[in-house]
């Protein structure tokens, strides 16, 4: 596997190109499952979030990404799978409660795509259903950035929304949505606390 060499000289790079400091690692769990939830601003979030980390997510990406051979197969190595966000990817639906069944961490970025700064996206329930599916606990991730030469790069990991009590209980879309915007409600507070 790639991955090792990859973090690595990667690592090496954006400790270079940015001052990267992480903060709250400690509550992203050694072991079991659990969902990391992001804001998202830019193609280097993923990298930001996985250098922070001892274990390897595996992100829900966009297919277009895998539609380019290499792109495919650096994506396939760091255990990121596709998803096709124009319609309800049941196949990507599966791939991700496996993971969560697993005892994997679970990358997602719940808006769907990249929002800039003053973006008004909403999330999508995909989170939250994966978190009430499989009991999983949620833990809000804020990437502070603009990614620029030698600018600062701050990921924060907040602590862990629990949701075991609702695992195997009947939630509405409504309420699906709505728990979707709550924990990225604790994305943005982390990101003006800050």
């Amino acid at each position: 596997m790639i991955y090792k060499y990859l973090r690595h000289i990667a690592g090496l790079l954006f400790g270079i190109i940015f001052k990267y400091r992480v903060h709250g690692v400690e509550n992203v769990p050694e072991e079991g499952a659990a969902i990391l939830c992001a804001n998202h601003l830019s193609m280097w979030d993923p990298f930001a979030v996985v250098f922070a980390l001892k274990r390897l997510p595996c992100f829900i990406a966009k297919k277009e990404l895998f539609e380019n051979k290499l792109l495919a197969w650096i994506c396939r190595d760091l255990k990121a799978f596709p998803v096709d966000r124009g319609k309800m990817d049941m196949k990507a639906i599966k791939t991700a409660l496996k993971v969560l069944k697993d005892g994997e961490l679970l990358g997602i970025f719940a808006q769907g795509t990249r929002v800039k700064e003053g973006e008004d996206v909403a999330a999508k329930a995909g989170v939250a259903f994966f978190a009430v599916k499989s009991g999983a606990p949620v833990i809000p991730v804020a990437i502070k950035t603009n990614y620029r030469l030698f600018s600062r790069v701050d990921v924060y990991f907040g602590e862990p929304i629990s949701f075991e009590e609702m695992k195997g209980k009947k939630v509405s879309a409504e309420e699906l949505n709505e728990i979707a915007e709550g924990i990225m409600a604790k994305v943005f507070e982390m990101l003006e606390d800050k």
